[in-house]
């Protein structure tokens, strides 16, 4: 079974108790009437009508500052919660790496405790026997296995839970900070078996607060601020927006400096010590926003330098219009290393041979510091259309022809 997870609308309120000795107890409750006049309706909204929607092998990240909800909204999805409004659907077995080995008994071995808490993730007794061998090598825990549980180091334990939650075979496999507690060793292993079951088409959630693991591991990112979804989209965009608050958040105001113009919530944001004047899109020397495919076509980036620099990145993705992911590149993953941006000019990035498919096509455009952080970050600014003489399905239209051996046909005219 493919994992699929589906969150509708979903809003989850915790109750707020007042003031103490209320409803300290049952008597307490009936004498001031408080459970028929619903004394416990007003609480603390930790998530707030969000949707998101995750496909079968797809890996999605949740960031955000602490308190914003990430948590519990992984708890939603395993079940440990229910939805105070919307609807939670999860298809496929679940495995939670939120608490590791929290179901652990100190006092019996490592073994029994992982016989318990594998047939506990829905594995039968012979299939946990069967796998104890491999959960045994992967925990590193050695002859330890057969030794009372408190006696483990922490190191040990964390092993041990994480060994036993991936070898239950999930669908669903939802990371909560897992792979910050370990050593590098440990975290080394923990993303190559993440990796095997995302090959296996495992569907992954993970909440972290290393953007750049999350940048690495993720095909998407919820950005989450007070329980309700602030940005979603490619991870390292919403990574982008994410660093480019907190920036934000931690930077004195100044007169003199002015803030990037935001053109539309939720596609531009930044520092402002940078910012995007233009972007466009030529070929030929002209500029165009319909090109042949096959053609040469310059990306031009004008901007104005608010205040000098010297870690600045100069960044291009393409997607389809339908948000499909078509590439992308930046100055310093091709070489090019910053040494000072202080004066307004242009960056163009040249295409000698456009080779795409028919269709349209929108350009993100960012120039940022090599962390990540965005001095202007400007999704969809700009937009093209590439034509073609027939339709062509796909993205990518490279030049080719057929050639054979055997088969009688008749070539088109002028070639094939």
């Amino acid at each position: 079974m493919s994992g699929r997870i589906r969150l509708a609308g979903v809003t989850k309120t915790f109750p707020r108790r007042g003031r103490r000795g209320r409803l300290h107890s049952l008597k307490g409750a009936l004498l001031h009437g408080d459970l028929l006049r619903g004394g416990l309706a007003e609480g603390f909204t930790a998530v707030e009508d969000l949707d998101l929607e995750v496909g079968p092998g797809e890996a999605v990240a949740l960031i955000g500052p602490n308190g914003s909800g990430k948590s519990t909204v992984l708890k939603l999805i395993t079940g440990i919660l229910k939805p105070s409004r919307g609807s939670v659907e999860v298809e496929g077995r679940v495995t939670a790496l939120i608490e590791l080995g929290a179901g652990f008994h100190p006092e019996i071995t490592g073994r029994e405790n992982v016989i318990i808490n594998g047939m506990l993730l829905g594995l039968g007794r012979r299939e946990v026997e069967d796998r104890l061998e491999e959960i045994v090598r992967f925990a590193e825990i050695g002859e330890f296995i057969d030794q009372p549980v408190k006696t483990y180091s922490s190191g040990m334990f964390v092993r041990l839970g994480f060994a036993v939650a991936v070898a239950v075979d999930p669908d669903v496999l939802l990371v909560d900070e897992v792979l910050a507690v370990g050593d590098e060793a440990f975290t080394r292993r923990c993303l190559d078996r993440i990796a095997h079951l995302r090959r296996g088409g495992v569907s992954l959630v993970i909440v972290s607060h290393d953007l750049d693991l999350v940048g690495s591991l993720a095909d998407r990112a919820l950005y989450l601020r007070d329980g309700r979804m602030v940005a979603e989209g490619a991870a390292d965009a919403v990574v982008a927006r994410y660093r480019s608050d907190v920036a934000e958040d931690e930077q004195v105001p100044s007169a003199e400096q002015e803030r990037v113009r935001v053109v539309e919530e939720g596609r531009r944001w930044g520092t402002g010590d940078v910012e995007i004047r233009e972007v466009v899109v030529s070929s030929g020397g002209v500029p165009l926003k319909v090109i042949p495919s096959g053609v040469d076509a310059t990306v031009h980036i004008r901007y104005a330098v608010r205040r000098p620099v010297t870690d600045f990145v100069f960044g291009i993705a393409w997607h389809r219009a339908d948000g499909g992911h078509v590439g992308g590149h930046n100055t310093v993953l091709d070489g090019i290393r910053p040494v000072e941006l202080s004066r307004d000019g242009e960056v163009r990035c040249h295409y000698p041979v456009l080779d795409l498919a028919p269709g349209d096509y929108l350009l993100d455009v960012a120039i940022h510091a090599r962390d990540g952080l965005a001095y202007d970050y400007w999704c969809q600014a700009a937009r093209v259309r590439i034509t073609a003489s027939r339709d062509l399905p796909g993205v990518w239209a490279p030049p080719h022809r057929w050639e054979a051996d055997g088969p009688d046909w008749e070539e088109p005219e002028g070639g094939g």
